[in-house]
């Protein structure tokens, strides 16, 4: 405490220079799904954060220093837990204390911000220049600033550590700093009411209640010895004589009051309750500053002069009788200071931008590994209950479609005289314009080169394997019982596995193909028509029968009911496409990762970071967040009834037109049409079959090219060891072409025309479980364990 002002600041918490960067690039390699190096500048940061509030100056940049790095450790503090591996060493405010307090605790170096922070709004107060009006109200504002930073700390902060504070910190002296700011803020509105020349009985009101916050102050600071201790002779002495100073000053304008109310008794009882309190003060004088001093003279002279005019009148005019102390009604209090927190400190987070103080959040795209797990859950969840919805709902469309499709609807409902329908040239255009059957056909043909050609390489490399093996058994068969090298049928088994398990899917694609021909030889001849242009079209399809007159009128009528029903029909596949398109759209949006990163923040609040988050925790969070899929449900159940209802109109008004059309038209005509509509589905599902198939072949391919190399590389070096065996057993180096011609070119277990690049030491046998093991998967190549499947299998 300094004596050249009658006020207190509190002193900053020093702290040593320490990193975070290590500890929390270590925490984020173990514990989460993300590499560090995505954060470099994230970790350079908020080491110069904390660097930067080493040494503090009373100045408005350094506050916005620390809030700054305050607001940081706010909202790493949702990313890390609160016991990462980093030790915070700081000293204590109030003493000289040759040791820090350190703790491993994240929430410990928030509260030591925080506590700077409101130290820095005292020191802020203190500096302003109190004789202006606008200085006054600059250090309120700091000081009610300063008090809310500690209460904040107090009932915030320090529970959430879950450690005991130090005694810097502690709930006693919180409490004490927060009486203490309030007490100098509301002295603030005390001095601008004597600037502004308040009524005497308000100013009475506000030192009053400077003086009740400053004897709070004090109560806190003798209640515990250790705090009282701590903050020393000059702070507890300072905080009693500053609550007698105002004491007195309130009696003071209380008495001023008086006289202009004519109670000149009153007055000088007042007076001399001043004087007492002046007088008490002044008994502590050795502890108090210089500035506390002058005040008090001041207060004594003004005090003593009144009271020497007030008795002195009394005396001789007004005679009044002087009351006693005990006598006088309670001075009351007038309130304007309070508890304010800045918004920084309250709650930063939302503040964070580019242009804050505050700046924006680091770390900000760091997801626990835990939400990630969570999230998962959440969304295989979502994609469940969505696909079931989109497949019931599309489950209702097919449905509702293939009725129509089995009625030959809508084609059935053009009359014999009626032209083709529209969609028949449009389906025609489509086939002509994707190739028509001569693509089919020359895919097939792409596809039976390329069975072939797998078949070969396979071959190949069974030939390969078969060629090692019988090199194998020449020797076994020279060398008898001294040859005790492994032998190939147990060396190679694991890639004659594999490449029984290739032959078997070739086999397998064989009957694909098949499947796909039979379909082209059953479709090719409507295909082909459907193919033609539009006159060669028209002309082969036969013409209708006219209608008889007679039954024209209902026969029309019942056509148009029908054709209701099945606009009907495709309005409710329609609807059921856009719901599907809605439900994809909500699950789009639907991202419940920032609900789980505060929901894991409550969890870990509540029973502490030790406590492992697994998904079932979010359960309740997850159910509520399903919900909004309810109103799918609820619709799907609805339009199964819609789409019943519907067809049953369909089939009804379609059975009643059947009996009508009778014998009036050419049944001929009808099938023709019938089987053209058809033979435009099965194209385009053809088309789909053979593009997938060949697909197929160029990935298997190449899977079975890399398998082919595996088989060379372990035969090779299966001939090199074979070699260097025969060498031990016989003595002299054996010559590199073995006994058997083979018609590889190379190595001998190379395939002809196939030119292979070996990597490998010379000499060092390799085991079947580095060999058989390698097989090698190149990304969207197909592999043995893919099924194979074509869509619509369906001839």
């Amino acid at each position: 405490m300094s004596g050249l002002s009658n006020i207190l600041a509190v002193k900053f918490k020093s702290t040593e220079r320490i990193a975070l960067t290590t500890a929390l690039r270590n925490y984020i390699s173990y514990s989460y799904a993300e590499h560090p190096d995505a954060y470099t500048d994230d970790f350079r940061i908020i080491d110069d954060l904390r660097t930067d509030c080493l040494n503090l100056e009373v100045h408005q940049n350094a506050l916005n220093r620390l809030l700054k790095y305050y607001g940081q450790l706010v909202f790493v503090g949702s990313k890390f837990p609160i016991d990462v591996d980093i030790e915070f060493p700081w000293y204590s405010a109030f003493s000289d204390d040759k040791r820090p307090t350190a703790h491993r605790n994240f929430y410990y170096e928030k509260a030591c911000v925080l506590f700077n922070i409101g130290a820095m709004y005292s020191q802020l107060g203190i500096s302003e220049n109190r004789s202006t009006p606008e200085g006054v109200k600059r250090a309120c504002q700091h000081f009610q600033f300063a008090a809310g930073c500690f209460k904040h700390l107090n009932e915030t902060i320090i529970p959430e550590m879950r450690i005991a504070p130090t005694l810097d910190m502690s709930p006693e002296t919180l409490g004490v700093l927060i009486n203490t700011m309030l007490a100098q803020a509301q002295e603030c509105f005390w001095k601008k009411a004597v600037y502004e020349q308040f009524k005497d009985g308000t100013v009475a009101k506000l030192a009053s209640q400077v003086s009740a916050y400053y004897d709070s102050a004090h109560e806190l600071t003798t209640s515990n010895p250790d705090v009282s201790k701590m903050l020393g002779q000059k702070w507890v002495t300072h905080l009693k004589v500053k609550s007698w100073h105002f004491m007195a000053a309130a009696e003071f304008r209380k008495s001023s009051e008086c006289t202009g109310q004519n109670k000149y008794g009153e007055e000088i009882a007042r007076l001399q309750v001043a004087e007492s309190y002046v007088k008490r003060s002044f008994e502590q004088s050795k502890h108090l500053g210089e500035a506390v001093l002058k005040d008090l003279e001041s207060l004594r002279n003004a005090v003593s002069s009144n009271l020497s005019r007030a008795v002195k009148d009394n005396d001789i005019i007004y005679l009044n009788t002087v009351p006693s102390a005990s006598s006088l009604v309670t001075i009351s209090r007038a309130n304007l200071a309070k508890v304010s927190i800045p918004p920084e400190v309250e709650d930063p987070i939302p503040l964070m931008n580019e242009t804050s103080i505050l700046g924006m959040p680091l770390f900000a795209k760091l997801v626990p590994f835990a939400v990630h797990q969570a999230h998962s859950v959440y969304s295989d969840r979502k994609k469940q209950l969505g696909n079931k919805i989109i497949l019931q709902l599309q489950e209702l469309s097919n449905v509702c479609n293939s009725t129509l499709q089995s009625l030959n609807l809508p084609a059935s409902l053009h009359t014999p005289e009626q032209s083709l329908p529209s969609s028949l040239f449009a389906n025609s255009q489509y086939a002509r314009g994707e190739g028509g059957l001569n693509r089919l056909e020359g895919m097939l043909e792409t596809i039976d080169e390329c069975f072939p050609k797998n078949s070969r390489i396979l071959e190949e490399s069974f030939n390969i394997l078969d060629a090692e093996a019988g090199e194998d058994e020449e020797w076994q068969s020279q060398f008898g019982e001294r040859w005790t090298r492994e032998c190939s049928e147990n060396g190679n088994k694991g890639l004659v596995d594999q490449a029984n398990r290739y032959k078997e899917t070739l086999e397998r694609a064989r009957v694909g193909d098949n499947t796909v021909r039979e379909k082209i030889d059953k479709w090719s001849d409507y295909i082909r028509l459907l193919c033609e242009d539009k006159e060669t079209l028209v002309s082969s399809i036969p013409s209708g029968n006219m209608i008889s007159g007679s039954t024209l009128a209902g026969l029309q009528e019942t056509t148009n009911e029908l054709r209701s029903q099945v606009n009907e029909a495709y309005k409710f596949m329609k609807d059921c496409q856009n719901t599907i398109q809605e439900v994809k759209k909500t699950a789009d949006l639907d991202d419940i990762g920032p609900i789980l990163l505060k929901e894991a923040a409550k969890i870990t609040a509540t029973h502490g970071t030790a406590t492992k988050i697994e998904p079932a925790q979010f359960e309740d969070l997850f159910n509520e967040q399903m919900k909004r899929y309810d109103k799918f449900l609820e619709l799907t159940n609805k339009e199964s009834e819609r789409q019943e209802k519907i067809l049953n109109n369909v089939r009804e008004k379609f059975d009643e037109l059947s009996e009508k059309r009778k014998l009036s038209y050419n049944p001929e005509r009808m099938k023709i049409l019938k089987n053209l509509e058809n033979a435009h589905s099965k194209f385009k599902e053809i088309l789909t079959n053979l593009k997938e198939i060949i697909n197929f072949y160029h990935e298997f391919e190449a899977s079975l090219n890399e398998f082919k190399k595996n088989c060379e590389e372990f035969a090779e070096i299966r001939h090199e060891d074979g070699e260097k065996y025969v060498s031990r057993l016989t003595g002299h180096k054996v010559n590199s072409n073995i006994s058997h011609e083979t018609s590889y070119g190379g190595s001998p277990y190379a395939s002809e025309g196939t030119s292979v690049n070996y990597n490998w030491t010379r000499g060092t046998p390799v085991s079947i479980s580095q060999q058989g093991s390698k097989q090698p998967q190149p990304p969207k190549i197909w592999n043995e364990t893919m099924e194979i499947k074509f869509r619509n299998d369906n001839l």
